[in-house]
C-alpha cells in the first residue's frame, strides 16, 4: 500500500520566491503521483503567528483522519512543529534545508532550531555546503541526505531563437547588442552575491566587445552604480532593477553568459544557486565562484565552470574561453535538476524511512 504524505510550508504562490517555487514543485510532483496532503501558507510573512497553531491543529487532524505515514517540513524553521507533531503522533517527520534556514545569526534561533532538526528523522538538504552547515549544529550526519533544488525547463525557455529573443530585448531597453557578448546576472543585490565585486574588479579589464546586465533588486544597488560611475562603465553595465518573469526569461534565452561571482560573507551563505540551473535549462553557461552550495549548482565543464572567489583573472579567463555548447547544457541540466528525477530522489528517502517504520513496528 502506498504510504501518505502530508505537506507543511510556510512558503507558497502566489506568492513569488525560491523557497515558493521549490515547495510548490516538490509538492505539485507528489500530488500527481500518489496520496498527498498539504497545509501551505500562501499569504505574507506577518501571517506566522497564525499560521502556526492552525498548522499544528490542522495537522493533527489530518494525520488522524487520512492516516498519514509521513510528515515532511518544506524548511527547517518549521522543525519545532514538526518535532511537536513527531512528539504527539508518532510519525515520521522529515524537513528539507536550504541553508539560511539552518545558519541564521540569532543565538535564540541556533539554540532552537538545529536541535529540533536533529531529533527529525531526516534532514534532506539542497547542497553539500548546507550539509556541511547541519553537521556543524549537531546533526548527525546518518540523517543527512543531500538532494538539490529541481527546475522545470518549461518555465524559462521560449519559443524564439536566441537572435529573436535578442532583438526583443533591443526594443523594450532602446539599445543594441550588435557585436555583443551579453553577462548576465540574475538576484537579488545582496553582499554575498560578489555583484558590486565583479563590477569593480573584472568588468573594467573586460573590453567593450562585453556588455554586463544585472537584473534585481536590493541594498547594494546604489553602491553599484556609484561603481558604475567612478569606473566609467555605462556603456558595459546595464542596471535592470527587478524583472517581470517574462524579462527574465528573455534574457536567460538571449544572453551568452551567466555570471555568479558570490563572495563569502559569514553568517550568510548561498544554500545551493537556483539561478544557475534556471540559466542552464536555457543552455546559457554559468561562470561561478567554487563556493558553498553553487558547487551543486554548477556542474563543472558540463554546465559551466567553477572558479576560485574574487579571483579577477580566473573570472575573465573563464569568460574568455567559454566554449560549451548550449544544447548539452540544457540536457545535462533537464536530466540532473529536472523535478521528475528530483521527484525520485525524494520518493526513495520517504520510502526506505516508511520501510523502516514497517519493519521496526
Amino acid at each position: 500500500m502506498p504510504f501518505k504524505l502530508l505537506f507543511i510550508t510556510r512558503n507558497y504562490p502566489p506568492r513569488i520566491g525560491g523557497l515558493e517555487n521549490y515547495s510548490y514543485h516538490l509538492i505539485n510532483e507528489f500530488e500527481k503521483q500518489g496520496p498527498t496532503w498539504k497545509i501551505v501558507l500562501s499569504k505574507s510573512k506577518i501571517h506566522l503567528f497564525w499560521f502556526l497553531p492552525y498548522c499544528f491543529f490542522k495537522a493533527l487532524l489530518i494525520i488522524r483522519k487520512c492516516h498519514i505515514d509521513t510528515i515532511h517540513l518544506c524548511d527547517a524553521f518549521l522543525s519545532p512543529l514538526g518535532l511537536l507533531l513527531k512528539f504527539m503522533t508518532g510519525r515520521n517527520v522529515t524537513t528539507s534545508v536550504h541553508g539560511l534556514d539552518i545558519t541564521f545569526p540569532n543565538r535564540f534561533y541556533q539554540t532552537i532550531v538545529p536541535k529540533c532538526v536533529s531529533r527529525l528523522d531526516m534532514a534532506i538538504c539542497v547542497s553539500r555546503s548546507t550539509r556541511d552547515e547541519c553537521i556543524k549544529r549537531g546533526i548527525a550526519r546518518q540523517k543527512c541526505r543531500v538532494i538539490p533544488n529541481g527546475v522545470t525547463p518549461s518555465d524559462f525557455i521560449l519559443t524564439q531563437s536566441p537572435n529573436e529573443a535578442r532583438l526583443i530585448l533591443e526594443n523594450i531597453l532602446g539599445t543594441t547588442f550588435l557585436n555583443k557578448k551579453i553577462l548576465l546576472t540574475v538576484g537579488r543585490l545582496v553582499n554575498r552575491k560578489g555583484v558590486l565585486w565583479f563590477v569593480e574588479a573584472v568588468m573594467p579589464r573586460l573590453d567593450n566587445a562585453y556588455l554586463y546586465i544585472v537584473a534585481g533588486d536590493g541594498p547594494e544597488y546604489p553602491s553599484i552604480l556609484e561603481k558604475i560611475d567612478k569606473h566609467k562603465l555605462n556603456q558595459k553595465v546595464l542596471l535592470l532593477g527587478s524583472v517581470s518573469n517574462e524579462m527574465r526569461n528573455l534574457l536567460y534565452n538571449g544572453s551568452d553568459i551567466f555570471i555568479l561571482p558570490n563572495i563569502t560573507v559569514e553568517n550568510d551563505v548561498e544554500g545551493f544557486g537556483i539561478v544557475a540551473i534556471e540559466a542552464g535549462s536555457c543552455g546559457l553557461p554559468v561562470v561561478a565562484s567554487n563556493i558553498q552550495g553553487i558547487r551543486d549548482a554548477v556542474l563543472d565543464g558540463r554546465t559551466g565552470c567553477l572558479v576560485p572567489e574574487r579571483d579577477t583573472e580566473r573570472f575573465i579567463h573563464a569568460i574568455s574561453t567559454m566554449s560549451l555548447r548550449k544544447d548539452q547544457i540544457k540536457s545535462t541540466v533537464a536530466g540532473t535538476f529536472g523535478w521528475p528525477h528530483i521527484y525520485e530522489k525524494y520518493r526513495n528517502i520517504f520510502e526506505g524511512i516508511h520501510g523502516n517504520s514497517e519493519t521496526s513496528r
